[in-house]
């Protein structure tokens, strides 16, 4: 059998609808965006799929999967109709603009139970996030006490679409796109964020978009930790990085930020003869994978992300980021917003498992 993909959203889709072409049972049939340039870009890599600048077309093919990587407010539309049109769906980060967008996604799981649903967090795929989930599992951290992660990323040249209007980016509170940062330290330690603080920078770089340059969650875990997220999208700093930190009862890993080389630095306390921080060779890519991994254009954190989510798919199993794990992910960062609009006050991160479904 030879599952018919289609994907929205060719800005970001393009690179993994490279992967999905190399997959033995996967036939990328479709794709849709409103830009035609991609569209036709596209065509002339995979002259066999259908182009449609209409999304509801495109659904009308029967697909058996339906990759959304289109712009982040259209994140939460998209994959409710791709789920009610019998499809499963890979989307794209974050999952959705608001926490009643994010209740109307897991509503549409919920009622599509025989559909898998999983979100595309591709910085849980790196080499040294998958690493450090082992260490961590293996015990060498013992137990979690604080983590911390930014992604920094000057994206001022992208506030504004062609014709000088404000985009979608132009307005979205950094903190929301939490997940590349909360969503490794999840996957690595298990925990989960039951309340949320942030504060903002305002805008200063951007006054007339009113684009928030730089925004701060802090985050209580479910075993008493403390998890500290940056986000900023408006910002002075070359180039853009991610950085990342665990602190456990028995040892600490961190990433290093640019200049320095990335690599993983650790200290543990099991280890003999080691008195400092000592580097460990890990990046983003894992060793040893085929050429091919590295066609998605984030090195092969997006081809270890796919050949997941396609297992679950094949054999009926349970995505690794699935509906609750990606809510996980993404509500508190719409809460850290939501207490910087409030000074700083905490707020409830809300926890649907125990609920037949969303309020």
């Amino acid at each position: 059998m030879a599952y018919r993909v289609g994907i929205v959203g060719l800005h970001r889709g393009l690179g993994l609808a490279r992967l999905f072409d190399r997959l033995p049972d996967c036939q990328l049939v479709a794709i849709c965006d409103r830009d035609k340039g991609l569209l036709d870009q596209c065509r002339e890599l995979f002259t066999s799929v259908a182009a449609f600048n209409d999304y509801e077309t495109m659904l009308r093919e029967g697909l058996d999967i339906v990759l959304v990587a289109s712009p982040v407010p259209l994140h939460a539309q998209h994959s409710i109709a791709a789920l009610e049109a019998g499809a499963h769906v890979l989307q794209e980060v974050t999952l959705a603009n608001s926490v009643a967008e994010c209740a109307e996604l897991l509503a549409a799981v919920q009622d599509h139970p025989r559909q898998k649903f999983m979100l595309a967090e591709n910085c849980c795929y790196w080499g040294q996030i998958m690493a450090w989930r082992r260490m961590f599992t293996n015990g060498l951290l013992g137990d979690f006490m604080y983590g911390e992660a930014e992604y920094v990323h000057d994206l001022s040249s992208l506030l504004r679409d062609g014709a000088g209007n404000p985009s979608w980016r132009a307005t979205m509170p950094p903190i929301h796109y939490c997940t590349h940062s909360l969503g490794p330290l999840l996957m690595i330690t298990g925990e989960r964020c039951l309340t949320a603080c942030g504060l903002s920078t305002g805008s200063r770089l951007e006054p007339k978009l009113g684009h928030i340059d730089m925004e701060v969650g802090i985050f209580q875990t479910s075993s008493g930790g403390v998890i500290k997220v940056l986000c900023a999208f408006g910002v002075v700093r070359e180039p853009m990085f991610h950085y990342y930190s665990i602190y456990g009862s028995k040892g600490c890993l961190e990433t290093a930020r640019p200049p320095d080389a990335l690599a993983t630095r650790a200290y543990l306390r099991q280890v003999p003869n080691l008195h400092g921080m000592a580097g460990i060779p890990l990046d983003y890519d894992v060793p040893g994978a085929p050429p091919e991994a590295l066609l998605g254009g984030h090195g092969t954190d997006e081809y270890y992300m796919i050949q997941d989510f396609m297992e679950c798919v094949r054999h009926d199993t349970r995505p690794p980021v699935d509906i609750y794990a990606a809510l996980d992910m993404a509500l508190p960062g719409l809460c850290a917003h939501e207490s910087a609009l409030r000074g700083g006050q905490p707020v409830p991160v809300p926890d649907w498992r125990q609920r037949p479904s969303a309020p």
